[in-house]
């Protein structure tokens, strides 16, 4: 562009990087062609400072001004192209300045997030990991007794709940607890398999007796078996005090008749005159 002094002052395509009192990076391109359209030096300074910029650096201008955005050109190009001179042509450049957001790795966030700003963002509830490739069910991790998938804990056959730490109410089991057990006398069956042939834990007889004690209480309620049930209680006990009065008595009556056998000897008597 020859001198310094024509090259701030003539009027051409010019591209300038900066950024704002809050430290927001800003890239400006402004098309021309040299000595024909543009802006000079100057009126690009007053442009940026318009635009909130404090501090900035004037990039290649003229014919070398080209701006890409995502791999497409987005100037209008000042040479003409060699093939014809009725068209416009970018010119072949050797230095240039990328921008772009920070990259996620992988930059899919492995199918189960979005990328903003270098920072994986997992979708669901249950994704975890910079990378959210991880599933993560909670702290209990499904209570052993399932297998955490990106819907929740996918619990074992005889088990229910959100993290897999409920039984099989009695009368159920298998997957999700929805069958019901088919065993003689209404019996618990296996939580998993649905066999009758187990052995109860200590927890589960527990509930069998309360289930049992419930069922006695259910048969008390009949009027008359509860009538007949009171009468037969209370004979009992009239029977048991009238015993124990009884022995009352007899006990008493054999203390008195031990106490009349003691007689009273004056000492005067047994040892003589003093």
């Amino acid at each position: 562009t020859g001198t310094f002094d024509k090259f701030i002052n003539v009027i051409s395509a010019r591209t300038a990087v900066g950024h704002d009192n809050q430290g927001q990076l800003v890239l400006v391109h402004v098309d021309g062609q040299t000595e024909s359209r543009g802006v000079n030096l100057w009126e690009m300074a007053e442009f940026l400072k318009q635009q909130g910029i404090i501090n900035a650096i004037n990039l290649d201008g003229g014919g070398s001004a080209t701006l890409v955005l995502n791999g497409t050109l987005a100037s209008y190009p000042s040479e003409h192209c060699p093939f014809d001179s009725m068209w416009r042509c970018p010119r072949s450049i050797s230095t240039v300045v990328c921008i772009h957001e920070p990259t996620c790795e992988p930059a899919d966030c492995s199918g189960h997030g979005d990328c903003v700003q270098g920072e994986c963002h997992c979708t669901g509830d249950f994704w975890r990991g910079p990378a959210c490739d991880i599933l993560d069910c909670g702290p209990s991790n499904c209570s052993l007794h399932g297998v955490c998938t990106d819907a929740g804990c996918l619990c074992d056959a005889g088990w229910i709940g959100s993290n897999c730490s409920e039984e099989c109410p009695m009368g159920w089991y298998g997957p999700n607890c929805q069958k019901p057990c088919a065993c003689e006398h209404t019996c618990p069956c296996n939580r998993e398999t649905g066999s009758c042939n187990t052995t109860y834990e200590l927890a589960i007889q527990d509930q069998l007796n309360k289930e049992m004690f419930l069922t006695w209480i259910f048969l008390l309620s009949d009027r008359k078996t509860w009538i007949s049930t009171t009468s037969v209680l209370a004979l009992l006990l009239v029977i048991s005090a009238m015993g124990n009065i009884g022995l009352f008595l007899k006990a008493r009556s054999e203390r008195h008749h031990e106490s009349g056998d003691y007689l009273y000897h004056p000492l005067r008597e047994m040892n003589g005159e003093v």
